[in-house]
């Protein structure tokens, strides 16, 4: 049997890795298509939902409302969407990806969430419930409390 201290450094390790990767991933992302890896998210979403809300890009991405807004800010000025109020409910504005954005979103590498939502929802329910409880021990460990999270 593996000692704990060991068994917790290889813990460490991987989870260190996954992070390092993620930022590695999104910085060849951002040198690439010269757009974060976050935009490329939304952009794809944008494609498989369809015409969106702020509100539903923010739920897909877990961050606020107003943390969205101004990614979507930035993403308009850069002409990778544009927003358009609804034409059933005027009160609405909805969220579409241009020509250019199409092109990113297709050409941009796939990073580590959009490979976590494809793979994830393919494999069996007692391997997520396994990875989930360990997740949420590892919440639990370092003490977050998500409603204080964007």
């Amino acid at each position: 049997m593996t000692e704990p201290n060991n068994l917790s450094a290889e813990i460490i390790h991987r989870f260190l890795l996954l992070l390092r990767n993620q930022r590695r991933t999104s910085a060849l992302t951002l040198q690439q298509m010269q757009i974060s890896g976050r935009q490329v998210a939304v952009l794809r979403f944008l494609l498989s939902a369809g015409p969106s809300t702020v509100s539903a890009v923010a739920r897909y991405l877990y961050v606020r409302d107003a943390t969205a807004s101004s990614m979507l800010d930035r993403m308009e000025s850069g002409g990778y969407i544009t927003r358009a109020r609804s034409e059933e409910d005027n009160r609405k504005v909805l969220i579409e990806p241009t020509d250019l954005g199409r092109q990113v979103a297709q050409e941009a590498p796939l990073g580590m969430i959009g490979q976590l939502r494809q793979v994830l929802p393919t494999l069996p329910a007692a391997e997520l419930e396994r990875m989930n409880a360990v997740m949420g021990r590892l919440i639990s460990i370092c003490g977050i409390d998500e409603s204080q999270l964007d």
